[in-house]
């Protein structure tokens, strides 16, 4: 089963290397966000917790708009892939890649951390519930386009010392195309969990925790 499971990753994510460098930006840039909420001013933190209070105020009053919502992070998501996917075919976008890959870590950290620092213990569920389902499939689509960026990148290096990789490069493309579609598969999934699955959650956990 364990032999199987490797075997589908092997195929998914081709680089083990690159798979753990992606993976510790990632958990790099969810520690730093979390930590950052530590070291913000007073003032700075009341700000957040009341956004995070009006956002769960207007899910709890139904004021949010599942079609904007929609629209909104179906284009903040595409942009991102596409930006990384775009960089990914430069030598010197794999800087930007690598800082837009610890952004969403980032992100992520920061936004589970805001909502402990507004509910306390009851912010432990919510931040769960929040996680999941649509911020793991967020940080799955980076992981993915992360990697297939990075090795996109090391494949270009390669050819400029070695004329003969060029083969490989041009098979690489193609399922560097198939990775950009399957991404933005995805990036519809989480989405629509976002925009219509979550405020439902979330509402669930008003209710019942806070």
């Amino acid at each position: 089963m364990t032999k199987k499971l490797s075997n589908y990753l092997s195929i998914v994510l081709p680089n083990k290397k690159i798979n753990l460098f992606t993976i510790g930006i990632i958990l790099l840039g969810i520690v730093s966000g979390s930590i950052f909420l530590v070291i913000l001013s007073s003032k700075d933190k009341e700000l957040i917790i009341n956004k995070i209070s009006t956002f769960m105020a207007s899910i709890n009053e139904n004021k949010i708009n599942n079609i904007n919502a929609l629209k909104n992070s179906l284009i903040e998501n595409s942009i991102y892939v596409i930006l990384m996917w775009i960089f990914g075919l430069s030598i010197i976008g794999i800087i930007i890649n690598i800082f837009l890959t610890y952004l969403k870590g980032f992100i992520t950290g920061f936004t589970i951390g805001s909502f402990i620092l507004t509910y306390k213990y009851e912010g432990i569920v919510a931040s769960l519930i929040y996680t999941f389902p649509t911020t793991i499939i967020n940080l799955l689509i980076t992981i993915i386009i992360s990697v297939y960026s990075f090795t996109m990148t090391v494949m270009l290096l390669k050819s400029i010392f070695n004329k003969n990789n060029s083969f490989s490069i041009k098979k690489f493309v193609r399922k560097y195309i198939l990775v950009l579609l399957i991404s933005m598969g995805m990036v519809l999934i989480s989405s629509l969990s976002e925009s219509f699955i979550l405020p439902s959650l979330m509402k669930l956990v008003i209710k019942l925790f806070i």
